[in-house]
């Protein structure tokens, strides 16, 4: 529990941390640099094709539905005790979506170019997709670890592969910069952490 909280407070942290750093200048460049790779990539269609794909887990209907096959996993395979299972997975995805929209509000950051002209104003930082992808993931690999449904050696790879994808094609859709995606991984990690938290603390009742 305590290595948990600390996982939780220090993504929190890096959170705000990244969010002053990306009014800076340095920060910003850095940013437009990789927008611009992005840019030359989202001239080919078949990398349109990839990202349009890649950002699935992170849309507002796919999400809960993996949070809701991580639970039938459990359910089918180990019968495990409802509460303990869907209460996290619940806070997971209840609980990104209220953590980013939280630091949207304080932080009002524009998107890219190219989003702005597709009529999206909903601020950047940090990216929704990619924190409600992370979130989800993570605290499904993180209960279907514990409850021995699934081996760490596959559960964690998968979720940080699913939720690499989620915020790189968001990038090379155009829809956020590179640190909005770093964001929304910090903000999704913070988020899992208390889910896991969560699980420990009903497991241990």
């Amino acid at each position: 529990m305590t290595d948990l909280r600390t996982i939780a407070l220090g993504a929190a942290t890096g959170t705000i941390a990244l969010a002053i750093a990306t009014c800076s200048r340095a920060v910003q460049s850095l940013d437009d640099a990789i927008e611009r790779v992005a840019g030359r990539a989202r001239a080919k269609h078949f990398v349109l094709r990839a990202a349009s794909i890649g950002t699935l887990p992170g849309e507002p209907y796919m999400h809960p539905a993996i949070g809701a096959a991580s639970a039938l996993a459990l359910f089918a395979t180990r019968g495990s005790p409802p509460l303990r299972i869907l209460a996290p997975l619940a806070a997971a995805s209840l609980g990104a979506i209220v953590a980013h929209h939280a630091v949207k509000l304080a932080y009002r950051r524009l998107r890219p170019a190219i989003a702005l002209g597709k009529g999206k104003t909903e601020p950047a930082y940090p990216s929704g997709h990619t924190t409600d992808a992370t979130a989800v993931l993570f605290t499904g690999a993180y209960l279907l670890v514990r409850e021995g449904v699934v081996p760490v050696e596959v559960a964690v790879p998968v979720a940080v592969l699913l939720a690499v994808t989620t915020g790189v094609s968001r990038v090379l859709l155009g829809w956020h910069w590179a640190t909005d995606v770093v964001g929304g991984w910090l903000t999704g990690i913070a988020v899992a952490a208390g889910c896991a938290g969560l699980y420990e603390m009903l497991a241990a009742r």
